[in-house]
């Protein structure tokens, strides 16, 4: 069943309160905070649709805050779970001591059960998932700390996820009835694969060493793009110690350190030989894979290819693409162009 409200239908100094009230019946009670510069006059709209026992809603509203603090949970108990997902403006979503700050494509989890605060300073369009928590918890197994933990939209599972639910949004009322709980398994599964995944014992090492050390791989691969990635993140979303991680890199020859500037690096040499990417800047591409700074992507990418960025895209034919797992110093000809003692292998 199709739900849509909107404050268009209501004068001026009804809206807010209006506004607050529609939003509660459609997901849960929040108290409302409005920007101290607005007196009257309130613009928001929301669009519900529920299918599988999940209720999927696109949101579009002037900036404002709202709160489960722990009354309104007394108040008014829910126990659901809750998907935001920014595709205009951004959001931060604040459950326990986290803030994930979405911006659009990028989408967290919170706890209904809980107390949280999530704030919009400009005026935005989110989509919302509604789950609740027996259904939520057999298919997407999720530590308490790890709500408000921020899924970045732009790579990895969590791209495909967020291109899943704008679909689903836009095309969940015209699903038929004979798919539609197939539709519902197929997100939370998918959820399940872009959520962080932590041990609600802390205990991740528990599993075996070659499972970890693939989550560790798996992980780094889909998050490398995060110029905040760090080894001490990586062992967080693990739910290991970072010595432990340090000790799994060890056994396999290298470190985490070098495990995530690796997959930046070969990431970067694809796009540097790929000719969609020819007229890219390569402090551009140096900033798309995760580094932080154009000197020391130069270094590292010199030091893992043997010569610079520049001299690398210039070397490679873009109709002939060379595989950029391959150390230059590999091909005779290259290994001529690049001065003796200046290429070495990375760490």
């Amino acid at each position: 069943m199709k739900l849509r409200f909107s404050t268009a239908t209501v004068e001026d100094r009804s809206q807010l309160s209006y506004w607050r009230e529609m939003i509660s019946d459609a997901f849960v009670q929040y108290e409302v905070e409005a920007p101290s510069y607005r007196t009257a006059g309130f613009r928001g709209e929301v669009t519900a649709e529920g299918f599988a026992g999940i209720q999927v809603s696109t949101v579009v509203s002037d900036p404002h805050t709202v709160v489960r603090s722990p009354l309104v949970i007394r108040r008014s108990p829910r126990d659901d779970f809750l998907v935001n997902l920014a595709v205009h403006g951004s959001l931060t979503v604040t459950q326990g001591e986290r803030d994930a700050v979405l911006r659009p494509g990028d989408f967290t989890v919170y706890d209904s059960a809980r107390p949280c605060r999530i704030t919009a300073p400009d005026r935005f369009e989110l989509l919302a998932l509604k789950i609740p928590r027996a259904l939520f918890t057999a298919h997407c197994p999720l530590a308490p700390d790890a709500t408000a933990t921020l899924v970045r939209g732009d790579h990895g599972v969590g791209a495909l996820f967020s291109l899943h639910l704008r679909s689903l949004a836009a095309h969940a009322a015209d699903l038929p009835s004979d798919v539609v709980q197939q539709v519902g398994v197929n997100t939370l599964e998918m959820l399940a694969a872009a959520l962080p995944k932590r041990s609600s014992s802390g205990n991740g090492s528990a599993l075996p060493r070659p499972a970890q050390w693939l989550r560790a791989r798996q992980y780094i691969a889909g998050h490398f793009a995060d110029p905040e990635l760090s080894p001490a993140a990586v062992a967080d979303a693990l739910g290991v110690s970072l010595r432990y991680l340090q000790l799994l890199c060890q056994r396999e020859g290298t470190s985490p350190f070098r495990l995530i500037q690796e997959q930046r690096l070969q990431r970067a040499a694809q796009l540097l030989t790929d000719p969609r990417h020819a007229g890219r800047a390569i402090t551009d591409i140096a900033f798309g894979v995760g580094f932080k700074d154009a000197s020391h992507f130069t270094r590292a990418f010199k030091n893992r290819y043997g010569i610079g960025p520049r001299d690398y895209r210039g070397g490679h034919s873009p109709n002939h693409p060379r595989d950029p797992h391959q150390e230059v110093g590999d091909s005779t000809e290259t290994a001529r162009s690049v001065r003796p003692g200046k290429a070495k292998p990375m760490g």
